[in-house]
């Protein structure tokens, strides 16, 4: 491992103390003396990396032990990024560090994201963790969480001497200290208390983040950040460091066009775990390109990627060589259709801790740059590129699965071939590695990704992953990578295997059979975190993505566990499934309720489009038609006010109606309804339904026919003819009322209710 990343991998770990110190681990006090470490969680770390075997060398160890007692280059560049990532000017940040006996560190939890009257526990990071609980620990949860934490390390094999194992132990934190504050409140002389509001993981990892691109300067000598802190000759507005972004356009199109309804299952989710995994790997070869460590990548996510890197000459150019490259492998590879554009903005250490600048200067401007690079996309006028395609290609041998290259086998073309193998291995293997200049499947450059299920160490392995959704650690690094599919003995079930599964009740099958696409995002996002203290800082915003991304890629999958449901995508802050319209229609509803459940305490909302459809349909048309169902659920407005769009609701049998109404009110309504429409369905026909859904248009559409005002008499008239009068022995009175109001309320929104109980109802 090069000493970039050991130095890295020693900022990551600089904290680990106050774990340790939290779980009240012994403490040698004869060994480990106050006068070195200055302050007692240090002298913790120092004592842990030296008995977890970290195998970062005494150098390493005692530069991220002594990053408050700094003595040496080493130890003065981890103390600087500690600075950096608590977000401290250079006189506040002793104070802030002086304990006060006040402080109650080993019971008080880490503030709630989106609320500060509510806590995490004090837990590892998983599914059912990521909700708020009430109040701080009764009794110290470290104790415990402590042990699984050295019982995870135990199944690692070097502990830090290979960069695979890097990867790993950066995991395992966050798994463990994602749900634990970096500090604890405490209120100290003149300052406010401190607020419990970053967890552990968070300023760990933007330790290391820091570290690599000072060690980088460092050997560039440039020591303006490390002067800064250590003897004020530092200016905090030097432009030393650039972010660095990546940006995945046309992921939509590369995932669905030309793709023929019969093989959809068969390749849509390995595309869209290619676009996760190509992203990764970019993000890779940029850092190597750089000379930097793997820890100077900030986050790659949903087609996107961030990293930390110095600012000079040589890195623009390196930057702009990258970017080449990567224009000419997507004109080659996928003619161009689709890119990644790689914008970068200078920035200096006062963007990262002077107060707002983070976000409303720094993101601003690197939002800024990544939107104008979007309208020079591939750079063609100044490229000429030459798109190459295959000769003698005909009907006959043309790919069945992209319609646009000449096959090899199996139907397929070379490049659609990858993506079969991706998705058969991705629904059978467990592992996968990305290792460099040799594997089973080429990537980018001289990257390969590598799929098994009896994991040995690969000797030019990068990192790897253990990839299922369940929550074993396997003693390699996890990434959720496979998402949830519905499988049986042959594989990932057909869209025409998923559609006949719609509608089960025991043994009894009844109903239509047919797929529900359905697509969800976020509302306003970019508004939320422009506006939101949440997002205020470098660590805030992290946590904030990352949680957001972890609920759709994680926490999602467990609610589709043993649903006829196909995963397209999930993560970030959006999902597209496709699955049995009925099991589909339920999930969204349970993902809406534990989205509020998650983002209880802020305005943030979920919206979704549904699209019902036969499975047969393309693929393309399928999706134009969901989105466009989203895009009507975004611009839903309650009153009908012209500025007003509310958003926060569901589309779904073309009609758009909020969320609130559509769980509370007209379900409930229709509850009543149905109960009786069910005892007698003779009566409760058919007809019946579909002269409702004629009502309801009627009553849409009062404004544009005077004799729409006529449906409430046209209801009394069909309702006493066709009920009443069959079921004289009951009182039906309350029921008409019910559904007359409904239909005044909702007008065309009631036909949403109305058409799931006709396709649940019987087969059309």
């Amino acid at each position: 491992m090069k000493e970039i990343d050991m130095i890295a991998l020693a900022g990551l770990l600089h904290d680990i103390g106050k774990f340790g110190q939290r779980a009240e681990i012994d403490l040698k006090d004869s060994l480990y003396k106050q006068y070195d470490y200055r302050y007692t969680h240090a002298k913790y770390t120092a004592q842990i990396l030296y008995e977890l075997n970290f195998n970062l060398g005494d150098e390493f160890s005692d530069a991220s032990a002594t990053h408050h007692n700094p003595r040496d280059d080493f130890s003065w560049i981890i103390a600087s990024a500690d600075r950096m990532a608590s977000g401290f000017e250079r006189e506040e940040f002793e104070e802030y560090n002086a304990k006060s006996t006040e402080e109650n560190f080993k019971k008080q939890r880490l503030w709630y994201l989106f609320d500060k009257n509510k806590r995490y526990k004090i837990d590892t990071l998983n599914q059912d963790n990521i909700f708020p609980e009430n109040d701080d620990a009764v009794t110290n949860e470290y104790k415990n969480l402590w042990q699984k934490f050295e019982a995870d390390l135990g199944e690692i094999k070097d502990k830090g001497s290979s960069i695979t194992d890097n990867f790993t132990i950066d995991y395992i934190l966050k798994k463990f200290t994602s749900f634990i504050p970096s500090s604890t409140t405490f209120k100290l002389k003149t300052y406010a208390p401190v607020k419990a509001n970053i967890p552990l993981y968070e300023h760990s990892k933007e330790t290391a983040i820091f570290t690599s691109v000072l060690y980088k300067l460092y050997e560039q000598d440039n020591r303006n950040i490390i002067n800064y802190y250590k003897d004020k000759s530092g200016d905090l507005e030097q432009n030393d460091m650039l972010l660095i972004n990546g940006d995945f356009f046309g992921i939509q199109n590369f995932i669905f066009d030309s793709v023929p309804s019969k093989k959809a299952s068969k390749i849509l989710r390995a595309k869209s775990a290619y676009i996760e995994i190509l992203t990764k790997i970019i993000a890779f070869y940029i850092v190597d390109r750089l000379e930097l460590s793997y820890q100077s990548i900030i986050s790659t996510q949903a087609g996107k990627f961030e990293i930390l890197g110095v600012n000079n000459e040589d890195t623009k150019k390196i930057l702009e060589d990258v970017q080449k490259k990567l224009d000419s492998f997507f004109i080659e590879e996928y003619f161009g259709e689709t890119g990644i554009g790689v914008s970068f903005v200078e920035c200096s250490l006062a963007d990262f801790i002077i107060k707002g600048r983070y976000k409303n200067s720094l993101r601003k401007r690197l939002a800024d740059e990544v939107e104008k690079n979007k309208f020079a996309k591939l750079d063609l006028l100044n490229t000429n590129p030459i798109l190459e395609y295959d000769e003698d290609i005909n009907n006959q041998n043309l790919c069945e699965l992209c319609g646009k290259r000449k096959r090899i086998d199996d139907n397929s073309c070379k490049v659609c071939k990858k993506f079969i193998k991706i998705g058969e291995n991705l629904s059978k293997k467990e592992y996968m590695s990305i290792s460099k200049e040799s594997g089973q499947t080429n990537i980018f450059q001289n990257y390969f990704i590598n799929f098994s299920n009896d994991i040995s160490r690969i000797d030019n392995a990068v990192v790897i992953y253990y990839i299922t959704n369940d929550e074993k650690f396997k003693g390699y690094a996890k990434w959720e990578l496979k998402s949830y599919v519905a499988m049986n003995e042959k594989g990932v079930k057909t869209f025409e295997e998923l559609s006949k599964q719609s509608v089960k009740d025991g043994k009894k099958e009844h109903g239509v059979e047919a797929i529900m696409a359905m697509k969800g995002d976020v509302d306003s996002m970019g508004r939320f975190i422009q506006n939101s203290d949440i997002t205020n800082s470098f660590a805030r915003y992290n946590f904030f993505s990352r949680m957001v991304d972890y609920f759709f890629s994680v926490r999602a999958s467990v609610l589709m566990k043993n649903r006829d449901i196909y995963t397209v995508f999930a993560g970030g802050d959006d999902i597209f499934i496709l699955g049995a319209w009925d099991e589909v229609i339920d999930f969204a509803r349970e993902l809406r309720k534990e989205f509020i459940k998650f983002a209880k305490g802020s305005e943030l909302s979920l919206s979704v489009g549904m699209t019902m459809t036969k499975p047969n349909k393309p693929i393309n048309f399928v999706v134009q038609s969901t989105e466009e169902a989203l895009e009507n659920s975004k611009e839903y407005k309650k009153e009908q006010k012209e500025d007003d769009k509310e958003k926060n609701a569901i589309t779904l049998f073309d009609q758009t109606v909020s969320w609130d109404e559509y769980l509370d009110d007209m379900r409930v309504d229709f509850k009543i309804i149905e109960n009786i429409a069910k005892k007698h369905p003779d009566v409760f026909n058919t007809a019946f339904w579909y002269r409702l859904l004629e009502l309801c248009d009627m009553r849409e559409n009062i404004k544009n026919d005077i004799k729409n005002t006529m449906w409430k008499s046209r209801l009394s008239y069909m309702f006493k003819r066709n009920i009443i009068d069959k079921l004289r022995g009951e009182d039906l009175r309350d029921i008409l009322k019910q559904i007359d109001e409904n239909i005044e309320t909702y007008g065309g929104s009631f036909k949403m209710i109305i058409s799931e109980f006709i396709y649940k109802r019987r087969k059309i």
